[in-house]
C-alpha cells in the first residue's frame, strides 16, 4: 500500500457497565455541544476508561471503522477471546460449562490492542485503495476443508488481500511472520463478527484442531466457530485455517542463515547513497547499529538526559541499556555517534516532540522519561520503527531501479562486529581479547555466539571493508579520521 487513506486516533475512552443516558430534573436527556453538533450526555454506573485507547478513523468509512473498533473494544476487555476462559478450581464443581464458558476471557494490553488496529488498519486502506465495498467482505464460500483453497474463494476480498500480502512476502517488503500475524488478526475479527451474526458463513476454512495433550480439566471452550468438536474434551484445541501465507512464499535465499549476514562493502554503499540513510531519524538508526552495534529495542531505548555534548571534555561517552536477558549495561560509544545523537537532540523537528511528550509526561517524570526518539504524537518511538528503516531503504532502491539490498536491520549489528573484529585482527589482537571485548560489546552469553563472529572475520568472506575499519575502530578512540566522510549524504 503506497499510502494511507485511514488514521488511528488514540482516545480517552469509557467501556463501562450499564450505561444510561443523563437527565435533568425534568426527565429531559442532557445534551452536549462538540463542535457543530450535539450528543446525548452518556455515563455508566460502573465506568471502565482506558487513556489512549487506538480507534480507526476514515470519514468514507464510517461502516467498518464502527466495527473495527467495536471489535478492538471486545479484544481490551476479553469479551472476545480465543482462548480457554477464566476460571477457579472449585469452579466446575459449581457451575455449569456453559456459564464458565460465557464468561469473558483475559484482557489485552493497550500496546497489543495497537498492534491490532495497525493491521486492520492495513485491511482497511487496502479496501479503499481497491474500492472494494464493506458488503462485499461478506460473501460466503462453502468450503471448510483446511487444506484447500476453492476457486471462488480467490475472488473475495480476504483472499484478494491474501494475496497482496504473499507478493509482499515474496518480494521481500514483509516477513513472513508479519504476513501471517496480519491475516490471523483479520481471521480473527472475521470470527468476532461471525459469533455475533453479522455474517452467517467464514470466507475461509476453520476447524479445530485436537492435539494430544491431557488436561486435568474437562472444560471446553465454547465460542460458536463453525464445525463441530469432538475430540477428546481434555485436549488442547488449536484453530486450523487455510488462510495464511504459503511457505513457498519465502524465497530461498531470504531464508536466514544460521551464520553472520554482515553487509559487504558494496552493500554499504548502496546503503549511503539512499534518501533514507540521510533521513534524520531512519538514517541515525542505521548508524546506532553500525556505530555501536545496537539491538533495535536498544535504539528506542535512549533517554535524552544520556545524550551530552561531545565538544565536552569528557574522555569516553556511554549510554545506559537494558540489554537482551535483562542485563544493565553501559555501553561505551564513538565520539562520533555521540555527536549524531546530540545534534538529533537540538534541531526544531526534536524540541517541538519535546515539547509534546512533556505535556503528557510532565518534566523529569522517572515513570516516562524524555526518549532521543519520539514520535509525532509526543512519544518513545516503537521498535517497529527502527527495524522498518531497511524496509524503506528496500521500497526507495526498488523505486529508483536500483540493486536490491537483501541485509536485514538486525545485519548491521553483524556488520559492526564483523568489521570491529576485523580492525582489531590487523591491529595485532589475539582471538582471545577480541572475544572479551566483543561479549562486553554485543552483550552476547556464549562463547560461541562471539566466536562465529571472529570466525568469519577470519574467512576474509566480506570483501574490502575499507573505511569500516575506522568506523568499528573509533569505539576505543583508536582512530577518528574518514569516518564523517562515509556516505554521500548528511543527516537533515
Amino acid at each position: 500500500m503506497s499510502h494511507s487513506h485511514s488514521k488511528i486516533i488514540k482516545s480517552r475512552i469509557n467501556i463501562g457497565k450499564l450505561p444510561y443516558f443523563v437527565r435533568d430534573k425534568d426527565n429531559n436527556i442532557l445534551e452536549e455541544l462538540n463542535g457543530d453538533f450535539k450528543f446525548r450526555v452518556l455515563q455508566y454506573h460502573t465506568d471502565n476508561i482506558f487513556d489512549n485507547f487506538p480507534l480507526l478513523y476514515c470519514p468514507a468509512r464510517l461502516m467498518e471503522c464502527l466495527e473495527f473498533n467495536l471489535f478492538l473494544i471486545d479484544r481490551k476487555t476479553g469479551a472476545f477471546s480465543l482462548k480457554q476462559n477464566r476460571y477457579t478450581e472449585n469452579d466446575k464443581y459449581v457451575w455449569s460449562k456453559g456459564h464458565l464458558n460465557a464468561r469473558k476471557g483475559s484482557e489485552l494490553d493497550i500496546e497489543t490492542i495497537l498492534q491490532i488496529a495497525k493491521d486492520l488498519r492495513k485491511f482497511l486502506d487496502w479496501m479503499i485503495e481497491h474500492n472494494i465495498s464493506y458488503e462485499e467482505i461478506m460473501a460466503i464460500p462453502q468450503s471448510f476443508d483446511p487444506h484447500s483453497i476453492m476457486e471462488a474463494e480467490t475472488l473475495l476480498p480476504v483472499w484478494r488481500f491474501q494475496q497482496h500480502l504473499t507478493n509482499l512476502v515474496k518480494e521481500k517488503f514483509m516477513s513472513y511472520q508479519l504476513g501471517n500475524r496480519i491475516l490471523q488478526n483479520i481471521k480473527t475479527y472475521y470470527l468476532w463478527s461471525f459469533r455475533r451474526g453479522e455474517i452467517h458463513a467464514l470466507p475461509f476454512s476453520l476447524k479445530f484442531k485436537a492435539i494430544s495433550v491431557r488436561r486435568l480439566d474437562d472444560t471446553e471452550s465454547l465460542f460458536s466457530m463453525p464445525g463441530s468438536i469432538k475430540a477428546h474434551p481434555g485436549a488442547v484445541k488449536a484453530h486450523i485455517s487455510n488462510l495464511t501465507i504459503p511457505k513457498n512464499a519465502i524465497q530461498k535465499d531470504s531464508k536466514p542463515d544460521k551464520g553472520l549476514l554482515a553487509y559487504t562493502a558494496e552493500e554499504l554503499k548502496l546503503l549511503m547513497k539512499t534518501d533514507i540513510y540521510a533521513h534524520r531519524t531512519y538514517g541515525l538508526f542505521i548508524k546506532c547499529a553500525l556505530l555501536a552495534g545496537l539491538r533495535a529495542n536498544e535504539v528506542v531505548q535512549i533517554n535524552r538526559d544520556e545524550v551530552i555534548d561531545p565538544s565536552s571534555n569528557r574522555v569516553s561517552f556511554s549510554l545506559s541499556l537494558l540489554r537482551k536477558f535483562s542485563k544493565k549495561t553501559n555501553l561505551r560509544i564513538s565520539p562520533t555517534l555521540m555527536n549524531l545523537l546530540w545534534n538529533y537532540a537540538q534541531d526544531k523537528v526534536y524540541l517541538e516532540r519535546q515539547r509534546k511528550h512533556e505535556q503528557q509526561f510532565g518534566i523529569n517524570n522517572s515513570d516516562h522519561p524524555l526518549p532521543l526518539f519520539i514520535n509525532k504524537n509526543g512519544q518513545r518511538m516503537k521498535v517497529s520503527s527502527v527495524t522498518n528503516s531497511i524496509q524503506k531503504i528496500r521500497a526507495e532502491l526498488k523505486e529508483r531501479g536500483m540493486q536490491r539490498l537483501e541485509r536485514t536491520f538486525h545485519d548491521l549489528r553483524a556488520t559492526f562486529a564483523t568489521y570491529w573484529t576485523i580492525a582489531l585482527i590487523k591491529k595485532g589482537y589475539s582471538p582471545n581479547e577480541i572475544k572479551a571485548k566483543l561479549m562486553l560489546l554485543l552483550s552476547h552469553e556464549s562463547f560461541e555466539t562471539t566466536q562465529r563472529y571472529i570466525d568469519f572475520a577470519l574467512e576474509g568472506r566480506i570483501g574490502h571493508h575499507g573505511a569500516m575499519e575506522e568506523w568499528v575502530v573509533d569505539i576505543y578512540q583508536e582512530v577518528l579520521d574518514k569516518v564523517n566522510n562515509i556516505g554521500d549524504h548528511n543527516d537533515t
